[in-house]
């Protein structure tokens, strides 16, 4: 094999690798799994985090009776979000969710 000849293969089989990575991709099996909106916490600042951690927010109530859907502090989805927020922190929470601060929703 010349030369020009070892290129001309070396080259198909880059674009086979980066066809099957793209197919790959596309049919969900590379790294680029759906996140979740209301556990995506990439948005905010560290305080935030830490707001939320010292207060014990899970996103999975493990207290039966207590989560974020009967909790007087939930707040409703926003600006078009689909996700609930908190009066106590900033970021989304789950309706499954739960904190050391959980208090039940008043009975009208």
């Amino acid at each position: 094999m010349d030369r020009k000849d070892f290129f001309k293969q070396f080259g198909l089989m880059g674009a086979a690798a980066v066809g099957a990575g793209a197919l790959l991709t596309a049919c969900g099996g590379g790294d680029t799994a759906a996140v979740d909106p209301c556990t995506d916490l990439s948005g905010l600042a560290q305080g935030d985090l830490d707001m939320r951690n010292n207060l014990g927010y899970v996103a999975k109530s493990t207290t039966e009776g207590q989560n974020c859907t009967n909790c007087q502090l939930l707040k409703a989805p926003e600006g078009g979000s689909s996700c609930n927020g908190c009066l106590l922190f900033k970021g989304p929470v789950t309706a499954e969710g739960w904190c050391k601060n959980w208090v039940a929703k008043a009975t009208v």
